[in-house]
């Protein structure tokens, strides 16, 4: 009888404490709903459980630009607190409240959008078109809705959600941390020449769902800028943080790129695809060879020992050509031990050094001169 009195006992416990425990119900609402929350003060943004710095202007815009396009944006996660008594309802955002932040701000006209929002640029939300407005207004948000939540409760649910997160790729954290306009524009590359990584293979589908071809254009864009440089995580690192306030070579550093990796696509599509020219250590300084001979490039960690520009470099196309596709064979090839032994073993070691690079580079652009390799 003992133990059955204690089972029982257990029992009621385990069904009081299921009865007082929060559920998660997945809602849909608009913005409007989010406005008029807040006009009537029934939207609490709490602080208590803010998890990110503010965000910057930059990443305000890109928000509304996503919204007024009708990109998705992530869920917010919002405890909600039933009265039974006045059967009133309290809202209190617990994930998303820079995004709804932002939403409410732009909506009561307290900064325009920029360029950043293409055709938008300029414009408050009281000048939008009406028919903008309204793509605005009815933009669809999805809610976890926790309710009658405690702190414990959503502290243990944050704390099962990323047991499940993969951790960010270093390339992700960047895209995450800096919103400048080096970020964008290098991201806005990577979108516009994505030819180089659907139809040369550059970097692979795999790759891409970790951003990898944003690093790799930064690398492109960060030749451009400062010449041959160490690469990896921490020099890219050091190269958003340095063009994130200011970036006023902007313009001129986005067209070099955009016109070198134009000059690729028209004209070397054929001795790229399906070689070890594809892979990103030889295809970044086959691209900083080609910035050097059509546009010129700084120094960098070269030095003096950067060669200067040459008025034979592409001349003669078919011998650059012959000289990329040898390149590319001795590169394939298991062994090497003629003139360009110490070159291909260089590329299978730390191709990321700037030693390295400075070893590997003089022959990619010795390939593009009028003598044969």
């Amino acid at each position: 009888m003992l133990v059955c009195a204690q089972s029982d006992a257990s029992a009621r416990m385990l069904a009081d404490r299921r009865a007082t425990m929060a559920t998660s119900v997945l809602e849909q609402y608009r913005i409007a709903d989010f406005l008029n929350w807040h006009a009537q003060e029934a939207l609490k943004l709490n602080p208590h459980f803010q998890r990110r710095a503010v965000w910057t202007r930059a990443a305000k815009v890109f928000l509304i630009d996503t919204i007024l396009r009708r990109f998705p944006i992530p869920k917010v996660f919002m405890r909600t607190n039933v009265n039974i008594d006045t059967r009133a309802t309290y809202r209190e955002v617990v994930d998303g409240q820079q995004r709804l932040r932002t939403i409410i701000e732009f909506a009561a006209d307290e900064w325009p959008l920029t360029a950043r929002a293409g055709e938008f640029n300029g414009v408050t939300y009281s000048a939008l078109p009406d028919e903008v407005k309204e793509r605005f207004l009815t933009y669809p948000i999805a809610v976890e809705q926790l309710v009658n939540a405690s702190d414990d409760d959503v502290l243990a649910m944050f704390a099962r959600l990323n047991t499940y997160n993969v951790a960010l790729s270093p390339a992700e954290l960047r895209h995450a941390k800096y919103q400048g306009e080096f970020k964008w524009a290098v991201h806005e590359a990577a979108t516009r020449w994505r030819t180089l990584w659907d139809d040369y293979g550059i970097v692979s589908v795999r790759q891409r769902l970790r951003m990898q071809e944003d690093a790799l254009m930064a690398e492109m864009f960060g030749v451009a800028l400062e010449g041959i440089q160490d690469g990896g995580r921490k020099a890219l690192n050091v190269l958003y943080a340095k063009y994130d306030d200011r970036f006023p070579e902007l313009d001129d550093v986005t067209r070099r790129v955009d016109d070198v990796a134009g000059f690729v696509d028209r004209t070397l599509k054929s001795v790229i695809v399906g070689t070890p020219l594809a892979k990103p250590p030889s295809f970044l300084l086959l691209f900083a060879a080609l910035m050097h001979a059509l546009h010129g490039m700084p120094a960098g960690t070269l030095g003096t020992a950067l060669p200067p520009r040459d008025p034979e470099a592409l001349a003669d196309f078919d011998q650059t050509k012959a000289n990329l596709v040898r390149l590319a064979a001795v590169l394939g090839a298991a062994a090497n031990g003629g003139p360009l032994g110490a070159f291909v073993q260089a590329t299978r070691e730390n191709t990321r050094a700037a030693a390295n690079r400075a070893l590997r580079f003089p022959v990619f652009w010795r390939a593009l001169l009028g003598e044969p390799l």
